[in-house]
């Protein structure tokens, strides 16, 4: 050995071996729990959340730590107990000494500070609603400063006379006197171990204390367990050596005061351990004292008791106790727990403690659009014009319409209200329907879809500027959805070059046009063409129907509004009629079908070119059902966990959210919004597919599948908003009836979604047309769209069956997924059977319009369903975030199974279910209401709604204050009317009597 080295101390071969077996003693054990423990996170493997993942990583690394430094300590044992000679492992293997020696203080670095990483983003998710832990962000702390920190005593020969943690079995000479080795001891090994374990201790106390208060939160026990069990092993392997040391300190302390065995050989370690205690004491007291601060609230004092008090009660008894009293100290203590971060009064927002970061979620909803989406909501909300206003509810139509041109304008100012993604974005901002939103909506696309180069330059920057304002005249009073029977009439001149255009019946006059009664300056306005006499279909015109300086009717014109309707009070729908009305040929809109001076007609290449601008209107249409649901759902979910009714045994109110039959209402609701909304993005991605096909490759491939898939979705989806408004504000009792609720104006401005742009039968019985063709290809094996590939091979899929016997095999989508493909294909099999049988007996059209109306339905319907389905399940699947995906893969079988509850006469018809799976559903249903439950805030808060765009007292901090301030600014209590109502009501008093 090194002479050149100062020797303090030199141990026998006999001292090494009794090392080496403390050593083996501590590490062998250490492996097998660690094989242990992986074993049991492993079982729950299913989880595969962040913690799961980081946790798994760790435990691999210490088990190859603790691996080698077994192997060495007994492959020691082993070699040198069997010898006589007096030799020492370290001169014979001075590499294996290194090496155990480095890993000896690495692991045990590495393993404290991955514990304490842990342990750190195990708080934050329990505190701070952080949802993702980056492993690779912790890289430095876990890996690179034990790394650093262990190289160092490679310098000093640190590896030496004592090795820092005394479980070496490899010693060498080290060139630092005694004092200075304390301080390298303390420096490098003993205060990284104790600010971590410190830190560690106190980080676990809040999260255990923080579980204890909201242990109803916690419904996947087993997520519970695998969270905890590796930081509870090391807390309580922490606890029995922090007993030891404190042991061992006390002794050093007393050695020191005594100036016994090396005299002042350990002052650094009793000046160490001095100052982790009073740090951890100084800790505690602080612990006690905001105890302390809470015991004061009464309230605590009966948590306490019960729950501690009582050990022996039954583990049934003892959850639902400490339920009780929890959610008792929730509802008495909101005030308190405000202090401390948990409940923040002022806002709804912060009440959400969910499994997933909302605005995650959000961006998933929103895509590209969601920094503007909420932006735009907060410059509404802060503009004084554009602000929703209380006193604004009851005011006249007349009335109304001025408030909304004052906010028409004031959104193009501020937004340039002319950006195609606006209109569709401040539209559920407020009660009413803004002022020129056709203009934007239905005008202006038009033209674009179907003008040429010249007359788009012509016409859309003044449309942009709002120089000109438009509308879309197609309906009329005799013909709506029957676009092909349109009575109104455009003949050519040849002579003048120009259209003439006559409404020649009554049922020939436009109706329901929107912007047209009082607002329009110019119209797109569909008639049939003739020229030379010949009928040439339906095609498209501008037609300037009043003066852009006087707002007057142009002569020929006949124009006004159609009256007061079922909400919509300020939308001006307006009638037009036409009397010889001459407009230049340019303005027919020529991209596709064109009309030549001479008198010649070119005929488009695919005449549903006609409805590309109702094919986004009715993609707009289909994205305000999820937008007004979600609406509704944020308030109807919001007011929910506020309202309380009905105290259970212990004199407690409960939250009507807690009752299984209000979960019924909303839940499944949430599941459709969702849906929806997913549903809707990808009908958007398929519509700019579609556009630009046609513009690039003059590819109309897309247009019929594209056409039958908007179609049957504006029809369920309208459907299924308009009756889900309904039941949310049944859900409000007799608050939801007030216009400050929010939900009554979202109702009444959403209901007429349901017919206009196409009324909802007439839109499934087309969407059937186009699968009676798919199926009839399927059947000749010929190529079809991927949303009915359920068609090929369609009898022997429908020979399949339901084989689940458990609910918990319902929360795989993929199962939901299979059983509605074979409802989809048995109910559009059903209808092409009867109407081949029918057909067969009555003709094709007399069997389509008498026979089979409501087969074709059902199947649009079943496809609809299953589309809107699978949509969901693969948006789903690509979904990065695991909490994420987790809840969206809840919400994706809750909406498959309640389609299936709602409808289940085609799976008991087809053979596809019995009753007993049927019970199985049901039951699935209920266990999903448990698992969403946390999760309800959150996913509301993710819609991303600003308070003033849900315009509801109910969602506000104290909408009982909220709902009577709003009474008392109601127009018929203020004094003016009041003083008049004095007079009224004095001569009804004074009406003679009988």
């Amino acid at each position: 050995m090194n002479q050149n080295y100062s020797i303090v101390m030199e141990l026998t071969k006999q001292q090494e071996l009794t090392l080496a077996i403390e050593i083996a003693a501590i590490c062998v054990p250490s492996v097998f729990l660690l094989i242990f423990t992986l074993y049991c996170y492993f079982k729950f493997q299913h989880l595969n959340n962040a913690q799961f993942k980081l946790v798994t990583r760790i435990l691999f690394s210490d088990l190859i730590y603790e691996s080698i430094m077994s192997i060495i300590s007994l492959s020691y044992i082993i070699t040198q107990n069997g010898s006589s000679q007096e030799t020492y492992f370290r001169d014979t293997y001075p590499t294996f000494c290194y090496i155990e020696a480095y890993l000896s203080n690495f692991s045990i670095l590495t393993s404290t500070a991955w514990t304490s990483i842990i342990c750190h983003t195990l708080y934050m998710q329990v505190y701070k609603n952080i949802s993702k832990m980056y492993y690779y962000q912790y890289i430095f702390v876990g890996y690179v400063i034990p790394t650093i920190i262990s190289f160092i005593p490679f310098y000093v020969d640190g590896y030496g006379v004592t090795y820092p943690m005394e479980s070496t079995n490899c010693f060498y000479n080290m060139r630092l006197d005694r004092r200075s080795y304390d301080l390298y001891i303390t420096l490098c090994y003993y205060l990284p171990i104790w600010v971590a374990f410190l830190y560690n201790l106190t980080i676990i106390t809040l999260v255990v204390r923080r579980i204890l208060k909201h242990i109803t939160d916690f419904t996947n026990k087993t997520q519970v367990f695998a969270l905890f069990l590796y930081p509870t092993i090391l807390f309580i392997c922490w606890v029995i050596v922090m007993l030891l040391q404190l042991s061992c300190s006390l002794a050093q302390f007393n050695n020191l005061i005594h100036n016994q065995l090396y005299g002042n050989t350990y002052p650094s370690f009793s000046v160490t351990y001095l100052v982790y205690w009073m740090l951890y004491v100084i800790a505690l007291l602080r612990y006690l004292q905001k105890l302390k601060l809470m015991d004061a609230n009464q309230n605590i004092r009966k948590i306490y008791p019960k729950v501690i008090l009582r050990p022996k009660l039954a583990n049934n008894q003892l959850k639902q106790l400490i339920h009780k009293n929890c959610e008792y100290y929730l509802i008495n203590n909101i005030k308190l727990l405000s202090q401390y971060n948990i409940i923040e009064m002022s806002s709804s927002q912060d009440l959400v403690k969910c499994s997933f970061n909302p605005d995650d979620m959000g961006q998933l909803l929103y895509k590209e659009n969601y920094h503007k989406w909420i932006k735009i909501q907060e410059l509404i909300a802060k503009d004084p014009i554009l602000q929703n206003n209380v006193a604004d509810y009851g005011q006249s139509r007349d009335k109304l319409y001025e408030i909304y041109c004052k906010k028409a304008y004031k959104l193009h100012k501020l937004l340039n209200y002319s950006d195609e993604m606006i209109p569709g974005m401040v539209n559920s901002q407020f009660p009413e329907t803004v002022v020129t939103v056709l203009h934007q909506t239905m005008f202006i696309p038009t033209i674009k879809y179907l003008g040429n180069e010249k007359q788009i330059e012509k016409w859309i920057p003044p449309s942009l500027n709002y120089e000109i304002v438009g509308c879309y005249a197609q309906t009329e009073l005799g013909h709506g959805s029957d676009v092909q029977s349109l009575e109104t009439t455009a003949v050519y001149d040849k002579n003048t070059e120009e259209f003439i255009l006559n409404s020649p019946t009554i049922s020939s006059t436009k109706w329901w046009i929107g912007d047209l009664g009082l607002t329009a300056t110019h119209a797109v306005t569909h008639a049939q063409l003739y020229i030379n006499g010949k009928h040439y279909g339906v095609q498209t015109f501008i037609v300037q129907v009043r003066d852009t300086h006087t707002h007057l009717p142009l002569k020929g014109i006949e124009v006004g509004d159609v009256g007061p309707k079922y909400g919509y009070n300020t939308k001006d729908n307006g009638y037009l009629r036409m009397n010889n009305v001459r407009i230049p040929r340019e303005q027919m809109l020529m991209r596709y079908s064109k009309v030549s001076k001479a008198g010649e007609f070119i005929k488009a290449q695919n005449e549903k070119i006609g409805y590309a601008t109702m094919m986004q209107v009715r993609t707009s249409i289909i994205f305000n059902t999820y937008v007004s649901l979600a609406q509704g759902l944020a308030i109807g979910v919001k007011y929910s966990h506020f309202r309380k009714q009905f105290k259970d045994k212990n004199g407690i109110e409960r939250p009507i959210i807690d009752y299984q039959t209000q979960q019924d209402k909303l839940i499944p609701l949430v599941a459709d919004c969702y849906a929806q909304g997913f549903g809707c993005l990808r009908i958007k991605e398929i519509l700019t597919e579609n556009l630009r096909r046609i513009n690039e490759k003059n590819d109309f491939s897309l247009m019929g599948d594209l056409h039958a898939l908007l179609c049957c979705c504006k029809a369920i989806y309208t459907w299924n908003t308009h009756f889900g408004l309904d039941k949310i504000r049944q859900s409000l009792g007799g608050h939801g009836f007030l216009q400050s609720s929010g939900v009554v104006s979202i109702q009444t401005e959403f209901s007429p979604s349901c017919t206009y742009e196409g009324e909802n039968t007439v839109l499934l019985l087309q969407t059937g047309r186009y699968l009676l063709k798919a199926c009839n290809k399927a059947q000749k094996n010929q190529p079809i769209n991927e949303n009915v590939e359920y068609l090929y091979n369609i009898q022997q899929t429908l020979q399949q069956k339901a084989t689940f016997t458990r609910f918990e095999q319902l929360l795989c989508p993929e199962i939901i997924r299979k059983l509605m493909r074979l409802h989809a294909a048995f109910y559009v099999n059903k209808m092409m059977h009867k109407m081949m049988e029918k057909a067969g007996e009555y003709g094709p059209k007399e069997a389509w319009n008498k026979y089979v109306g409501v087969s074709i339905t059902e199947a649009s319907v079943a496809h609809t369903y299953y589309w809107t389905f699978k949509t969901f399940l693969d948006t789903l699947i690509k979904v990065q975030d695991e909490n994420i995906r987790s809840v969206l893969s809840n919400l994706c079988c809750l909406y498959g199974l309640q389609r299936i509850i709602d409808w289940p006469i085609g799976y008991f018809e087809g053979g596809f279910l019995n009753g007993e799976q049927l019970e199985i559903i049901l039951n699935a249903k209920e266990y999903i209401f448990t698992l969403i439950k946390p999760d309800l805030l959150g996913l509301v808060e993710s819609f991303k709604f600003h308070d003033n765009a849900l315009r509801s007292d109910l969602v506000d901090a104290k909408p009982y204050e909220k709902l009577l301030q709003s009474a008392k600014l109601s127009s018929v209590n203020n004094e003016e009317y009041q003083t008049k109502l004095r007079s009224l009501t004095k001569q009804l008093r004074e009406i003679p009597k009988l």
